[in-house]
């Protein structure tokens, strides 16, 4: 059964590189679609950002489905430490909610005019903000790590 899907991830990773590579040749070499003027854009410029659209879309998919077997798989073998290995992404989540509110949702001001949206304010300061914390978080964990206090 190994052998079997060995064979698969096989075939279907040459398959993406062949689709990646017919993509990039069609993109780098068929000419140029003239908008307006001097701005010019590739002809496959669509058939790029999609293709990276639906990679995205399948690398996302496939590590979540591959999270969900393995805790399914966590939780027959061991079920106390299957569920201890949900403790980050109950953090990561909490992280996020606190992040979401401390967010603002004044306006800002930019070369287009003003962004109101009070949702979309929220959202990019939350981002912002989780990316702040779990950096930290990670140069704080670093730095223990390299001190050897938890080393046995």
């Amino acid at each position: 059964m190994a052998k079997l899907s060995y064979k698969v991830s096989y075939y279907i990773m040459y398959a993406l590189f062949a689709v990646i590579l017919i993509v990039l040749a069609l993109f780098y070499g068929v000419g140029y679609n003239n908008i307006v003027g001097e701005y010019n854009a590739p002809e496959y410029t669509d058939t790029l950002i999609y293709l990276m659209y639906i990679l995205l879309g399948l690398a996302v998919a496939s590590a979540i489905v591959a999270a969900i077997l393995q805790f399914v798989a966590a939780l027959r073998d061991n079920p106390k430490n299957a569920v201890r290995s949900l403790i980050g992404l109950v953090l990561l989540v909490i992280v996020i909610c606190v992040t979401y509110a401390m967010g603002s949702d004044a306006s800002v001001t930019t070369g287009g005019g003003v962004y109101d949206d009070k949702f979309w304010l929220k959202i990019t300061d939350m981002f912002l903000y989780s990316t702040y914390f779990l950096m930290g978080v990670a140069i704080l964990a670093t730095l223990i790590n390299l001190t050897g206090i938890f080393r046995k």
